[in-house]
């Protein structure tokens, strides 16, 4: 089946926004009364007339025809969806089923943080299945032994936005110094189960959702690979500020978190594609997550306040993650001399 390709941008757009959505208004999702919630409910029966939509689309192979094929979006669709389903419906009942949901309240969001992230990267591993191409691609990007590179990388950026941080405030005589928060339970859950969250949605986000928009791209008309790329990025940044936003704040506030939100996925979708590295983008994730909690080391007065905001440390952050991989990438690429 051959779908206009402005119905195909209209159905992408809106299961995009829809997944969005999802995450902060799914207990308004219509359910069957007389059928269990989990495969009750309108989602659920989305991803399974999508799941046919595919098979028949595979049974027929390539029909010509103007417009675009039907299966063609259908991999996309099938990952927004399928995500949301089984996060929706699965996680909180498989959590509170092996931890009780007994502890303290800090200590319990941390915990799922952790298990979220393992199940997102298990949803990965199932969803990958529907796209191939984009399987290989973001395997090659998130394989092990990129990790060392990333790990080096990560440290440097850290470690130089520090550095100027102290240089700065030396040079400007405050005596400022760096506190560590003490170790315990609740930071090493936090410091664990942001790190792992923060791969798992590199994974999913800059990994198989860019990859396979930037792949579809061109059959919804973006020919140019400029074109591909910035179509990727603000659609996923879009999604990835969605399912961040957090509904009941002051309106205000909700637009700035937005903002911050969605300019935070475009940074990590360039730096991915900058260094085809998602561990290194996850890295910078993480490191910004746990500035956000508190869980990293930061600089007080000699009162014993916080000197700097987060934004100080996320901004310096975010400018050495792009300089110091541009700068790693010309100096692989100048030319040796030869002697003689």
């Amino acid at each position: 089946m051959r779908v206009p390709v402005s119905l195909a941008w209209l159905l992408v757009v809106l299961t995009a926004f829809t997944a969005g959505l999802l995450r902060q208004h799914h207990d308004r999702t219509p359910t069957s009364p007389w059928v269990q919630p989990v495969v009750g409910s309108l989602l659920f029966a989305a991803i399974f007339l999508l799941l046919l939509v595919s098979a028949r689309e595979w049974q027929r192979g390539a029909v010509p025809g103007p417009g675009i094929r039907l299966g063609s979006i259908t991999p996309l669709l099938l990952m927004l969806l399928v995500e949301k389903w089984v996060s929706l419906a699965l996680y909180n009942p498989a959590f509170y089923l092996l931890t009780g949901g007994d502890g303290p309240p800090r200590l319990l969001d941390a915990q799922f943080r952790a298990f979220a992230g393992v199940g997102l990267l298990l949803v990965c591993l199932l969803v990958a299945r529907f796209s191939i191409p984009t399987a290989r691609k973001t395997w090659r990007r998130a394989r092990p032994a990129r990790w060392p590179a990333a790990a080096t990388l990560t440290l440097a950026v850290v470690t130089g936005a520090y550095l100027l941080l102290a240089g700065l405030a030396a040079a400007l005589g405050g005596g400022l110094r760096l506190h560590w928060s003490a170790p315990s339970g609740l930071l090493a859950w936090i410091i664990g189960g942001q790190a792992l969250l923060a791969f798992a949605e590199e994974v999913y986000y800059r990994g198989l959702l860019m990859s396979e928009t930037e792949r579809l791209a061109p059959r919804l008309g973006m020919r140019h690979p400029g074109a591909r790329r910035w179509t990727a990025l603000l659609l996923i940044s879009m999604i990835f500020a969605l399912e961040h936003a957090r509904p009941g704040t002051p309106s205000d506030t909700m637009l700035r978190q937005a903002v911050f939100t969605a300019s935070l996925a475009l940074l990590f979708g360039l730096l991915a594609m900058l260094t085809a590295n998602l561990h290194f983008v996850a890295g910078i994730h993480a490191w910004i997550n746990w500035l956000l909690l508190g869980a990293a080391p930061y600089f007080v007065d000699v009162d014993g306040r916080p000197a700097l905001p987060a934004g100080t440390y996320i901004g310096l952050t975010l400018i050495l993650a792009f300089v110091l991989p541009l700068g790693w990438r010309r100096l692989r690429r100048r030319p040796v001399a030869l002697p003689g």
